[in-house]
């Protein structure tokens, strides 16, 4: 059975500042439908659920993701590989379409992830078993204590009951105090727990769950957490500051794929950007979004061929 997608609840709501930019800011209550609304009230701290499989990745995606400024996703990587959206020229004037390149993913050397603009959210399903229909509901969060809060209830839970699905808990949205670079202050985070003893708990663990139920897949909406206003703004200025050619940055990250791919060292990297092209090219260069200022279109497609040919007879 595919359940259906009913709606979704939010950690926050969106405002415009001065300048016109909306932005997304933060609430100590969960944003609902009228539906949920009707049940947990205007503005709930807590919500009774329940997860409709064992299996969490249905429901408890957790991915690198990268959003434009706009929120559109453009890139999802699981610390290994990514598909990341990259727009291309076409023969026509003024013609732009992008296409998906599968590329390796590590957020050490991803100036995306090391600047902001790349976190790891998780899409997280359930059901509300109070609430009028048959579905599941979606919460994406970006925060990392909210993860690690959920990730460790999920084992702990799974420990006590022996399986996950059907099991009545509460969600919460708590105060914390945090400590982010040795700085004390208080975020709100999810809390995930039983609203019952371990007895009773463990009473429902016995009843059936009923037969496997396949959920939606997660939808790519920005997070209402992900982004703080600040880091829009500064997204923002890096793209009016440099308009860059779409030809050279396609060619950019198909090269920096394969120089990734093939575990290309920096003494090759060096030796043919020197032998073939006069210039000082090194393997920390393509740990940038953009390529350097002396590399050119004409040296990227010669040194793409090569690693082409060279991965074609290895």
């Amino acid at each position: 059975m595919r359940l259906p997608r009913l709606g979704k609840i939010r950690l926050g709501i969106k405002k415009e500042n001065t300048e016109g930019t909306i932005y997304p800011e933060p609430t100590d209550y969960f944003v609902c439908p009228d539906e949920v609304k009707e049940i947990f009230g205007e503005k709930p701290k807590e919500l009774r659920i329940m997860f409709p499989t064992d299996n969490e990745t249905q429901w408890a995606s957790q991915y690198l993701r990268c959003y434009s400024e706009d929120g559109s996703l453009i890139c999802r990587g699981d610390g290994k590989t990514a598909l990341a959206r990259v727009e291309t020229n076409t023969n026509e004037p003024g013609v732009i379409t992008s296409k998906l390149i599968e590329m390796p993913c590590n957020p050490f050397r991803c100036p995306c992830h090391q600047q902001g603009y790349c976190r790891r959210v998780m899409n997280l399903q359930f059901l509300l078993p109070d609430c009028p229909g048959f579905g599941v509901y979606q919460l994406d969060t970006s925060s990392l204590y909210s993860i690690i809060n959920i990730n460790s209830s999920l084992k702990l839970i799974r420990g006590i009951c022996g399986r996950l699905s059907m099991i009545p808990l509460s969600l919460k949205l708590v105060e914390q105090d945090v400590r982010p670079e040795g700085k004390k202050k208080t975020v709100r985070i999810l809390n995930l727990s039983a609203p019952y003893s371990i007895a009773e708990i463990q009473k429902y663990a016995q009843i059936p769950p009923g037969q496997t139920l396949i959920l939606p897949v997660p939808d790519s909406e920005v997070p209402d957490d992900l982004f703080p206003p600040e880091v829009f703004r500064k997204q923002k200025a890096v793209n009016q500051d440099e308009e860059v050619d779409k030809r050279l940055i396609n060619l950019w990250t198909r090269v920096k794929s394969k120089v990734w791919q093939l575990d290309v060292q920096d003494a090759q990297i060096y030796d043919w950007f020197k032998r073939n092209y006069r210039i000082d090219v090194r393997l920390s260069d393509f740990d940038l979004v953009e390529p350097p200022s002396r590399v050119t279109a004409e040296s990227l497609e010669h040194f793409l061929k090569t690693l082409e040919y060279h991965a074609e007879h290895i």
